[in-house]
């Protein structure tokens, strides 16, 4: 179990950090009460949080920050990445050995059976978390699609794309992925071994598609590209 210091109250002498989900009103109609009763985790970048390290939940809300949900493989397979999440997203319960694994400092609020019911008393509020959770799952159904490519190479291309489209930036010669990736990550997100994501990187550099300064990726393509 991680250091209570990791744990906050959602809401603080009747301050409360508003969650991107929710506008301001939602957040102050589900009052004070409601986020006393949940608990805010911070996941610093770098680092994991299990299930069992979590407190009790119904559904988990990030707060802040990129996340990344990770499931155990069966015996003798590594974890894989089964889904990407930013601020905003909503997220059933992890079980038994799943965990979240920060990209970013992050904060993911974790809210327990016993206010549940107030969040489905708000028919906007309701409306909000069905369209949250939706996003969440198509997310994974489009992590699952993107396995479909049988060459390794056009699964890290696809995967490098979705990156950017969620997280670059625009500079001078393409778009920067602003996220610490590594190869051993990109092998999780796609579903091979390190070695074999390492091969994909290197042909995809002399493509002259993406390019590697430090931590961080461009990729050399025009923004338009990567609404094609």
């Amino acid at each position: 179990m991680h250091a209570v210091a990791d744990r906050r109250p959602a809401a603080i002498g009747g301050q409360v950090a508003r969650h991107p989900l929710f506008s301001p009103g939602e957040t102050e109609a589900l009052g004070a009460e409601f986020w006393r009763a949940c608990t805010t985790v911070i996941v610093p970048a770098g680092t994991k949080r299990y299930a069992a390290d979590l407190p009790d939940a119904r559904i988990l809300l990030v707060q802040r920050g990129v996340v990344l949900v990770r499931a155990p493989g069966g015996s003798g397979v590594r974890s894989m990445i089964v889904c990407r999440c930013s601020a905003g997203a909503v997220l059933p319960p992890l079980e038994g050995a799943e965990a979240i694994q920060s990209l970013t400092d992050a904060w993911v609020t974790a809210v327990p059976a016993s206010v549940w019911p107030r969040l489905l008393s708000l028919p906007e509020t309701a409306a909000r978390l069905v369209a949250g959770l939706e996003e969440t799952l198509l997310a994974q159904r489009e992590s699952a699609r993107a396995l479909a490519s049988v060459r390794h190479v056009d699964r890290v291309r696809r995967q490098l794309i979705e990156l950017a489209r969620d997280h670059g930036r625009v500079c001078r010669d393409g778009i920067r992925i602003d996220l610490p990736l590594t190869h051993d990550l990109i092998a999780d997100m796609v579903g091979c071994a390190r070695e074999t994501a390492t091969r994909a990187f290197d042909e995809l550099q002399r493509a002259g598609f993406v390019a590697r300064r430090g931590r961080f990726y461009r990729l050399l393509v025009s923004p338009e590209s990567l609404g094609a």
